[in-house]
């Protein structure tokens, strides 16, 4: 039997770059679409006198031979008491056997796959001569997200909003200085559509930041934030201009992502929506057509995601001789 490891966030940092989070992402669709993935509905679970909520996302991947669960909190407070708003683990299981192989940080893995698969989309979806970006919210998905879209264009500018402007002017500098990329904060959500090639929302909103009236011709737009009930980022007319509107998985978007509202309302149907990812990835449908079409993709984040991701740090950290071996069993 097997020992366990036990990774922590340092040591899965130095296992997983953003350009291979992407690849982990793109193979992880690729699966999805094929049907090669199961997933269980995600397990959603709101803790408002704390201000957080806890989401556990299960699945296998039959290519790797791995079953996976994350468990992933979003406590907002948290940065006022000195501790990350963000936390979560994984578990990484033998398909075969079930036996445990690791248990490790998924802080990191959550940011660089989330952040990865708004890269993804954007290869397919957005102009390909895109080269200014929009941020609504500069937490740390709003950094993950530029630094991803780095690796795939030529990214020279960047406007953001957010609500906490002390946060925003944090992320200026942060961004200035790390991608060397001109940051210009702006005071409405609106104004980061102005010039924008690609919008991305991330926030924990849970009302409409980013009016239609807003939204431009040729725009890509990466819905990242909502991944969870009632949750909310674009005014839910936008997605009666989208030319097309793509999903990481209907199942979960319908219930959970910003189609949810549009859905709803009866604004769209299922028959609404162009494809899920993979099946672009794949090429069984087409992405981007015209650069005049506004297109959306709506993210709430797959298993197999994390599962590919935490693939590439479980090898890389045996390789190097990383984590602590412990026998759970003994």
């Amino acid at each position: 039997m097997e020992d366990v490891i036990i990774l922590t966030q340092s040591e899965v940092q130095s296992c997983l770059s953003m350009s291979e989070a992407i690849d982990a992402v793109k193979v992880a669709y690729s699966a999805f679409a094929k049907g090669r993935v199961q997933m269980p509905s995600v397990q959603h679970l709101d803790v408002h006198q704390y201000n957080g909520e806890v989401d556990i996302k299960s699945g296998f991947v039959e290519d790797f031979g791995l079953i996976g669960t994350k468990i992933a909190s979003g406590f907002y407070d948290n940065q006022k008491k000195g501790l990350p708003p963000g936390i979560a683990v994984i578990v990484l299981l033998d398909l075969e056997t079930s036996m445990p192989l690791a248990i490790m940080d998924g802080t990191h893995i959550t940011a660089y796959r989330t952040g990865a698969a708004g890269a993804v989309a954007a290869s397919v979806l957005a102009r390909k001569d895109s080269r200014r970006v929009g941020i609504v919210g500069t937490g740390t998905q709003g950094r993950m997200q530029v630094l991803a879209l780095r690796e795939l264009f030529d990214i020279q500018e960047v406007t953001a909003w957010d609500i906490d402007k002390g946060m925003a002017e944090r992320y200026k500098d942060q961004i200035t200085k790390e991608l060397s990329i001109d940051v210009k904060i702006v005071e409405r959500p609106e104004d980061v559509t102005r010039d924008a090639d690609i919008l991305v929302s991330v926030t924990p909103s849970r009302k409409a930041l980013i009016s239609v009236d807003s939204i431009r011709e040729g725009m890509h737009i990466n819905a990242i934030g909502a991944d969870g009930p009632g949750k909310q980022e674009l005014d839910p007319y936008i997605m009666t201009r989208a030319s097309k509107i793509v999903v990481d998985s209907l199942e979960q978007c319908r219930r959970i992502g910003e189609i949810q509202h549009a859905l709803k309302q009866g604004l769209i149907d299922e028959s609404t929506i162009h494809a899920e990812i993979g099946e672009i990835i794949n090429g069984d449908k087409p992405g981007r057509e015209s650069d005049d079409e506004i297109t959306l993709f709506d993210s709430t984040g797959l298993s197999a995601q994390d599962i590919a991701a935490a693939k590439i740090v479980f090898e890389a950290a045996k390789k190097k001789g990383l984590g602590k071996k412990v026998n759970l069993f003994g």
